[in-house]
């Protein structure tokens, strides 16, 4: 058997499975790294923007790569035509959509660039997690050491390193101003994701389906009722967005009066 035919196309083997010890150690094994990475890179450009763009632009790179490689692959594989491969194969769930921002956040400039570190800041982790851990569509199909999941895996570790780098490196200021602006370009993928759901029977997003992931739940829950169930995943997806806002003002005001407590006390004791 030739290493195309047993890495890329897995023939004769058997995959691991979702939650079997060889897809917890790897993503475990793998995320601790890109996140240690991402925290030094961070701590050590914190005030070198230069760098700090430089760290960005390779981590776009490397994100467009992974993704021109899997449909690189899929258009070698696949009878379907250019464009159905390219559309049906695009880049539109959620967990994909760092495909796009990483890069957006490496070479523009101005508060469209804040937008962006927000956004990747906002989600990277999050999206890096889930995809890997909870990857339904992966590893009950696909072998740990194989094409197709190391190339989600990369996809998702990415997502997390700039995340974790963009938080460290303190790019993201995640301003009041900014907010309607930061949801909206998630709402704007959502909205092309559904509208192109539609048009061609896609299920990207999950509109559709929950393809395994806990979304199952809340179309479960409304009897298969698609209205209400792609009602829900706007309002959680963007809930998530404003629970995050919630929580990093509320931890920042904490943060902010124990350190002026603190500084009152240090004054009072001179």
């Amino acid at each position: 058997m030739s290493f195309y035919d047993w890495f890329f196309l897995e023939k004769g083997r058997t995959p691991e499975g979702l939650f079997s010890w060889q897809h917890l150690v790897s993503v475990t094994m793998t995320f601790v790294l890109a996140l240690g990475l991402a925290y030094f890179l961070g701590k050590s450009f914190v005030d070198n923007k230069r760098k700090q763009r430089l760290v960005m632009i390779v981590a776009g790179f490397l994100i467009l790569a992974v993704q021109i490689s899997k449909i690189a692959f899929l258009l070698h594989e696949s009878t379907d035509t250019f464009w159905n491969v390219i559309v049906g194969n695009a880049p539109l769930y959620l967990c994909d959509l760092q495909i796009f921002i990483i890069p957006l956040a490496a070479i523009t400039k101005g508060r469209f660039q804040k937008w962006c570190l927000d956004f990747v800041a906002i989600w990277g982790i999050t999206m890096g997690f889930m995809g890997t851990y909870f990857a339904g569509n992966i590893y009950p199909v696909h072998c740990v050491i194989g094409f197709a999941a190391i190339n989600s895996l990369l996809n998702h570790l990415i997502s997390a390193f700039a995340s974790m780098f963009v938080l460290r490196a303190k790019m993201a200021k995640f301003e009041k101003r900014d907010i309607p602006f930061v949801i909206g370009i998630l709402v704007f993928f959502m909205t092309l994701a559904l509208v192109i759901d539609y048009i061609r029977g896609s299920n990207f997003m999950f509109f559709f389906d929950g393809g395994g992931t806990p979304f199952t739940i809340f179309l479960n829950m409304f009897g298969g009722a698609l209205i209400p169930y792609q009602i829900s995943i706007y309002v959680l997806q963007c809930g998530y967005m404003g629970i995050f806002y919630l929580s990093y003002y509320g931890l920042s005001r904490y943060l902010y009066g124990r350190k002026a407590k603190l500084e009152a006390k240090k004054e009072e004791g001179k």
